[in-house]
């Protein structure tokens, strides 16, 4: 189930959890309610054939991700609330933590797209904020007691690389209590390979060994602008996300950064590539990847590049990627401070 169901409660969209086993409906937001005309405790228990009147599509999406845990999107898809009005909708299904979820968009006569991170983005960003700090009092608490026990430098160096990390998402927290509200006069100059180098650095220690790391960097780079807590966090998403593109029995796998100037009369002429050798992305999702609830991932949430792509943009930014079998490149385009200074 959703770690914190008040979370997607106060996402503008009707989300649907169902139990794979029992067929039945386990949980329904504030906007499932006010769309369906019921109650949580009057729907509760309810089977899917209960609530809508039997659709094929519907039910042939709920199976895929039943069996395969991933997420289905179903366009122009027509259903039917019982005892409402037929309506056209777009269904998004996923799977989460043993549950199967349906999330309806376009729901009625609305015509515009809804976004997930911006409609519910202030009360999201308080409440995924809530949820992160919590946790991290104790973790910061055991990384003091450990560092009375320490006795090598090297042991000294992890630990202090733990602490500067419980500080880095101490003060993501504090601004995701205000997700949406990051303004370019709080950016500051920033150094892209410092940024990279570190998010390598933080994660390759939890990776498997024979995953490798290859850095091509462009030295002349200018700075850019940015906040570097978020900038950091969207670059470790996307070297996670190529790490977990290598299947088990994948052979060399290889993770490359590279930085380059892209002299195209852009306006972000600063490129960061992160690449991977591993299966790539399917063609069916590559052009939806950044879309919330999209993933090929068994078990994936598909919330990470979308969060990524946000972040991106609100760095006068741009994100791309380019996949095939075998390689997989996601290329960030940022503007160099120097510009944004003109």
């Amino acid at each position: 189930m959703i770690g914190n169901l008040q979370i997607a409660d106060d996402i503008p969209l009707p989300i649907i959890l169902l139990d794979p086993n029992a067929l039945t409906l386990d949980w329904i937001n504030q906007s499932g309610q006010s769309w369906l005309g019921s109650s949580v405790k009057t729907l509760q228990g309810k089977s899917i054939e209960d609530i809508f009147s039997h659709s094929e599509e519907l039910s042939e999406a709920f199976e895929k991700t039943q069996a395969q845990q991933v997420s289905v999107r179903v366009h122009d898809l027509v259903v039917r609330p019982r005892g409402r009005d037929e309506v056209k909708c777009e269904l998004v299904t996923f799977h989460h933590d043993s549950r199967v979820g349906l999330c309806f968009r376009h729901v009625g006569r609305q015509t515009q797209k809804i976004d997930v991170f911006g409609d519910g983005a202030s009360a999201l960003g308080r409440l995924l904020a809530h949820e992160i700090k919590n946790p991290l009092a104790g973790i910061q608490g055991a990384a003091q007691l450990l560092r009375d026990d320490i006795q090598s430098e090297e042991a000294g160096d992890l630990l202090s690389l733990i602490e500067s990390e419980i500080a880095r998402i101490r003060r993501l927290a504090d601004r995701m209590e205000r997700l949406g509200d990051v303004t370019v006069s709080e950016f500051a100059e920033l150094n892209i390979h410092e940024i990279l180098r570190h998010g390598r650095k933080v994660l390759q220690s939890g990776l498997p060994d024979h995953i490798s790391f290859t850095e091509h960097y462009d030295p002349s780079l200018p700075n850019t602008l940015g906040d570097e807590d978020s900038l950091t966090q969207a670059v470790m998403n996307l070297i996670k996300n190529a790490a977990e593109a290598f299947p088990e029995d994948h052979v060399n796998p290889e993770i490359r950064l590279e930085t380059s100037y892209r002299a195209t009369g852009t306006s972000q002429p600063i490129e960061i590539r992160i690449i991977d050798n591993g299966s790539g992305i399917p063609d069916h999702v590559r052009d939806r990847i950044f879309q919330p609830f999209i993933t090929h991932k068994p078990g994936g949430q598909g919330l990470g590049l979308a969060l990524v792509s946000k972040v991106i943009a609100a760095h006068n930014g741009l994100i791309e990627v380019r996949s095939r079998p075998g390689q997989t490149i996601f290329s960030i385009l940022l503007p160099s401070a120097e510009r944004n200074a003109s």
